[in-house]
């Protein structure tokens, strides 16, 4: 028996794709003319600071630094200091950056953030001994400096120093502290066990970023159980960082979500997360998940009501999946309709109109949005769209063009091949166009069972030649022993052959192989049972079809040959 194939192949499931929004740089800078700019009206000091920037605006970065060091030279505050030494990182002059910071630290001996900037300056270049030698000279006494050395320390492979500096940290600060960052210094040199057990102490000393890296360590040995309950411990201490509450709540939700397959667990977390930073990406992964659960109302109240829906091609697009999944066609039309042309989104949201307005029963519509889009950017999924669309409509020569243009970019151009013999034999009732493309399909992949049981059953139905298609049929059966289609097959095959209790052991192994019953295989079995002389079993199988299917011509005439 031959199933339907190609209803099976159109329709097209709906793939979300969990994607980050980006902002891009505009793609060109807007450039002034610094002479039309009146800055007299300024003061000296003024001037200069504004003439600075003027010329960095416009890319004259040489020009700018002389303008700033001017006005630094008579205003030697330290956040000018600063900000000129961030403006020289961000130019990447790090000479002129650390010649400022040098005089900022002779004019602010004491400051720390000053040593800090110029140790991270150092730190940039991968000159990590001048970096520690300046924090060392410092001589500033706090726990930032002391664990930046030690960091400084890890990072050149000197693991007694580095512990050594945070050893001596203890007096600035709480314990639990200094041993997470003593944990982490001997997890980077890969001393586990002296790395857990400080680790434990700083969680004894319920030091939250402890709780998290004791969780995050169990996560990668797939102790997922563990990482849980280190969480929720973390969760329950009472002052907690906002970023850091934010960042357990998503990891629950992942783990939830990815590895226990909990998705209602997901949701509860992804809302905590949300309900703290109502990020654009929080509000993407959480509508995301709520998709997945089928919550259609709930992503619409929520999307509807955010700004950020407003600046998002992939909000627009969750949106217009939920509304769509409402029946709400139209309006989910407007939301995929604003999804950007650069988004990743933008295919399938013009895809997913094209279905809404096959929806509305506008199929003219329809398939010129999918043609527009295919046009731009064709692809397998799209085609598949296209295939549904025409199907639908009932439009066979279409469908075969369709299936035809898509053969330039599907990879597996056997089951297009499959799918036209499908069409052209089930709708247009032409063998020997569906003979034609079954061989061109077994031409490329010979041992395809389909394609075999297809062919063969092609073979054995129209009298073409049983004999050589049973032989199909069994090869079809060597690789998928229990396909109950590929058992009807060859049982019509012996049938056909008048070889009726083969038939009849081929075609009973079938019906008790589906989950459903068949009309097709069922008339098959009934034929046989007639063959034989079992006219009330016949009788009871054709009785059973037309109770499903009343206007069943076959059965009707088993029931009046056996009347």
């Amino acid at each position: 028996m031959l199933k339907n194939n190609f209803k099976v192949f159109c329709c097209s499931s709906i793939v979300i794709l969990m994607l980050s929004s980006c902002i891009r740089p505009p793609s060109t800078t807007e450039s002034y003319n610094i002479k039309e700019v009146n800055l007299k009206q300024f003061s000296d000091n003024n001037y200069h600071y504004l003439m600075a920037f003027s010329y960095f605006y416009n890319n004259n970065i040489k020009d700018g630094i002389k303008e700033y060091e001017i006005f630094l030279k008579n205003n030697p505050q330290k956040q000018f200091y600063i900000e000129f030494v961030n403006l020289l990182i961000r130019f990447r002059d790090f000479d002129k950056a650390q010649e400022v910071l040098q005089s900022a630290i002779l004019k602010y001996p004491k400051d720390k953030q000053l040593y800090l900037l110029l140790s991270d300056i150092y730190v940039i270049q991968n000159e990590y001994k001048k970096a520690i030698d300046i924090l060392v000279q410092s001589n500033i006494k706090t726990f930032d400096v002391y664990k930046n050395i030690s960091l400084l320390y890890a990072q050149i492979g000197d693991v007694n120093n580095a512990i050594n500096y945070l050893m001596q940290a203890r007096q600035f600060s709480e314990l639990g502290e200094v041993y997470f960052y003593i944990s982490q210094v001997y997890f980077k040199f890969n001393l586990t066990d002296n790395a857990l057990q400080y680790l434990q102490m700083s969680v004894n000393y319920k030091y939250p970023k402890a709780y998290i890296a004791l969780a995050d360590m169990y996560v990668k040995q797939n102790n997922y159980t563990k990482a849980i309950k280190s969480y929720e411990e973390f969760l329950k201490l009472p002052d907690k960082n906002k970023e850091e509450e934010v960042y357990v709540y998503t990891t629950m939700a992942s783990i939830y979500y990815s590895i226990d397959k909990d998705l209602k667990k997901a949701i509860e977390y992804y809302k905590k997360a949300y309900s703290l930073d109502k990020s654009q990406l929080n509000l993407e992964r959480l509508s995301y998940l709520l998709l997945q659960n089928h919550n259609y109302k709930e992503v619409v109240n929520l999307l509807s009501l955010s700004q950020d829906t407003e600046h998002s091609s992939t909000l627009r697009y969750f949106l217009g999946l939920a509304y769509f999944s409402l029946k709400n066609y139209k309006q989910s039309i407007v939301e995929l309709s604003n999804v950007d042309f650069a988004s990743d989104l933008y295919v399938d949201a013009q895809a997913k109109k094209a279905i809404c307005y096959l929806e509305m029963k506008e199929p003219k519509e329809a398939l010129n949005t999918i043609q527009k889009i295919i046009k731009v950017s064709p692809n397998e999924e799209l085609y598949k769209t296209y295939f549904y669309i025409l199907n639908q409509e009932k439009d066979w020569s279409g469908l075969i063009n369709a299936l035809k243009q898509s053969l330039k970019v599907t990879k597996d151009k056997e089951k297009i091949y499959f799918y036209l013999a499908d069409v052209y034999y089930g709708k247009m009732h032409d063998k020997q166009a569906a003979i034609h493309f079954l061989d061109e399909a077994l031409r490329i992949k010979p041992n395809d069972p389909e394609v075999l049981n297809y062919l063969g059953y092609l073979y054995i139905d129209e009298n073409i030649d049983v004999k050589a298609g049973i032989e199909m049929v069994k090869k079809a059966l060597k690789l998928q022993p229990n396909n109950p289609y590929y058992l009807d097959s060859l049982g019509w095959g012996y049938f056909k052959e008048k070889r009726f209790k083969l038939a009849q052991y081929y075609l009973e192994r079938a019906n008790r192989l589906l989950k459903k019953p068949e009309n097709t295989i069922a008339l098959h079995l009934a034929k046989v049972y007639e063959a034989l002389g079992y006219k009330s079993k016949a009788k009871k199988i054709a009785i059973e079809v037309l109770k499903n299917e009343p206007n069943n011509e076959t059965a009707k005439k088993i029931i009046k040959a056996l009347k």
